[in-house]
């Protein structure tokens, strides 16, 4: 049986189970999720970032890809690179939509 975790979108009122052992982007893909990226999950594009607003001591630690793309102020505000993040544990996130992100972003 794999094991699973619920993510709850807060800004978009969605829940999406999501399986461990899969980062967030590609949960999120999987589950046709609103989210944006347009590297592919190499944490290039920075587009897949979320905040995380609870939860975030069940999540892995930024890598030096992550925090070379996005900065140590921004995840100290609680940002992550979900192609970068996994999760062990249930989880509330502010996901951007294409307003809030960079028009590159858009072209998912």
């Amino acid at each position: 049986m794999v094991k699973s975790y619920t993510v709850t979108i807060l800004n978009h009122d969605l829940k999406v189970s999501c399986q461990r052992g899969y980062s967030l982007l590609n949960n999120f893909l999987i589950n046709n999720a609103p989210i944006h990226t347009t590297c592919g999950g190499h944490a290039n594009c920075g587009c897949c970032r979320i905040r995380i607003l609870e939860g975030e001591k069940g999540l892995t630690q930024p890598n030096e890809r992550e925090v070379k793309r996005l900065g140590k102020d921004l995840i100290s505000q609680g940002w992550r690179l979900s192609c970068q993040t996994h999760s062990l544990r249930d989880i509330t996130v502010h996901m951007p939509t294409s307003n809030e992100l960079d028009p590159e972003c858009s072209k998912k």
